[in-house]
């Protein structure tokens, strides 16, 4: 959760890729990478979680530009677009919006970018909806990686 170009330590990108999947995470450390995974968490899903830290490159991370995540979204197909909406504007965790549950520096201009998405038609509300669905991925750098609503979407709020 930060400003393009800010770096993310190869620990915490670790950590966001697995905790993106929905897996409870504790910690990660390394290299070598172990994981601590919160007593909640499947042997399914930490089996998983293992093998993201087998395939991880060690490599820190940097915050994309808000316009080349955008790019990435708007060159996904529609049906593409159409499963990121559903997911990131369905409630979650007391939240009547996914997207209005990030903490992150784009809290608050995706609080107000929340009316022209729902209140408005045509280009302007698609154009509106990419634009929150750019600033959530990269307040949450891993959640368009292959998310399990469809994975064959892969864009990332790092690079």
């Amino acid at each position: 959760m930060a400003q393009a170009g800010t770096v993310l330590a190869a620990p915490a990108a670790l950590h966001q890729q697995i905790a993106a999947k929905g897996i409870p995470v504790v910690g990660v450390s390394g290299p070598p990478w172990i994981v601590t995974y919160d007593p909640s968490a499947t042997q399914a899903q930490k089996d998983q979680g293992d093998a993201l830290a087998a395939a991880f490159d060690g490599q820190d991370r940097r915050y994309r530009l808000l316009t080349n995540i955008y790019q990435s979204i708007q060159a996904l197909t529609a049906a593409q677009r159409t499963n990121i909406w559903t997911d990131l504007s369905a409630p979650y965790a007391g939240s009547p919006r996914r997207y209005l549950s990030t903490a992150g520096i784009n809290a608050g201009p995706i609080f107000s970018e929340d009316w022209d998405a729902n209140q408005t038609t045509g280009n302007q509300r698609d154009s509106s909806r990419m634009r929150i669905e750019a600033m959530y991925t990269q307040d949450n750098c891993f959640y368009l990686d292959r998310p399990v609503f469809d994975n064959t979407i892969s864009v990332l709020g790092v690079e």
